[in-house]
């Protein structure tokens, strides 16, 4: 039986917050467990995964999905994937056979890319997942629920790491008109 849960939302809504958390709170013990990020990541710590805010959860970098069953020995029982959006397609195979194994997956990654577009292989990780955490973030420009990223820069590429320096959350209404003015 499958145990995936799939933590989703914007830039700046706590999705890896959640993801130390429920690693924290977590019944397994510490070798029982495995953190896991893509090598792209290089906004902190190469050998942790890290929040925003600087919390840390000491991780392995991986460069690509295929590399992640070779991280798994005997004793892991759970599996935590930051920015699981990275990966690409071919993560979602990687996480039906872990989780067919009998692995407990959590992950966390942004739904939908600046444009508002889906991202990657969130779609079909979203209908596999059975146990969704959606979480909003606080709008830049008006302070409500934001469910949207909005980039500041002009560059169209879907991938460009960065931070508060290159994004924004923002409402519906904020996003729309960053986007009509901006592009």
């Amino acid at each position: 039986m499958r145990d995936f849960t799939l933590i989703f939302g914007c830039m700046f809504s706590g999705k890896t917050t959640r993801l130390i958390e429920m690693h924290q709170y977590s019944s397994f013990d510490s070798f029982e467990k495995i953190a896991i990020k893509p090598l792209m990541d290089t906004r902190y710590a190469a050998g942790s995964v890290n929040t925003h805010s600087g919390i840390q959860l000491p991780g392995h970098r991986v460069s690509k999905p295929e590399e992640i069953p070779t991280l798994i020995n005997q004793h892991i029982k759970e599996i935590f994937i930051d920015e699981i959006q990275f990966f690409g397609d071919s993560i979602y195979q990687v996480v039906l056979d872990l989780s067919l194994q009998g692995l407990r997956i959590v992950a966390a990654g942004l739904d939908k890319d600046f444009m508002g577009n889906d991202f990657g292989p969130m779609p079909r990780l979203k209908q596999f997942s059975n146990n969704h955490i959606f979480l909003k973030a606080k709008c830049e420009v008006c302070g409500q629920p934001a469910s949207f990223t909005y980039r500041k820069s002009l560059d169209d590429t879907q991938i460009m790491i960065g931070h508060k320096d290159l994004y924004e959350a923002r409402c519906e209404t904020h996003w729309k008109e960053g986007m009509a003015t901006s592009r």
